[in-house]
């Protein structure tokens, strides 16, 4: 039985939004983050990677956003729905373990919970979409 990763996404999601807002490194960002939680040190070590790998990769994801979400600007976005698609592009690029569409069922659902009600419509599209131009997804169906 593998051990759900979702509150290390939730742990990353939430030290990068509290840089977002308060600015900072994620050394700074992470004391309040645990004076909220308990998270668990394997959590802790997944969710670092995560918002490490977002960090070192944020203009190429700003970049990727903006072109699949055609006529929206990054500013106009929800923060959250931001955050939860750059873990979700951190995840499909660079953790091999992670299958696709866990990538997105987990994303859908951080954003159901901590996001707007219709951030699961948009993080599933913007998601789904990248990962089946990047032939993710194992279909042969590419529409």
């Amino acid at each position: 039985m593998s051990v759900s990763r979702r509150p290390a996404r939730v742990f990353a999601m939430q030290v990068l939004y509290v840089m977002e807002i308060n600015g900072g490194t994620p050394g700074e960002a992470l004391a309040p983050v645990l004076a909220s939680q308990d998270v668990s040190k394997e959590m802790q070590a997944y969710g670092m990677k995560l918002v490490d790998l977002v960090l070192e990769n944020r203009k190429e994801y700003e970049v990727t956003l903006q072109a699949l979400s055609t006529g929206w600007d990054l500013d106009r976005m929800a923060v959250l729905d931001r955050l939860v698609i750059w873990l979700g592009f951190a995840e499909l690029l660079h953790v091999a373990d992670v299958p696709a569409r866990v990538v997105l069922q987990e994303a859908v659902q951080i954003a159901s919970k901590y996001s707007t009600e219709q951030s699961t419509i948009f993080v599933n599209g913007i998601l789904d979409r990248f990962a089946r131009d990047q032939k993710m997804l194992g279909d042969t169906d590419n529409d």
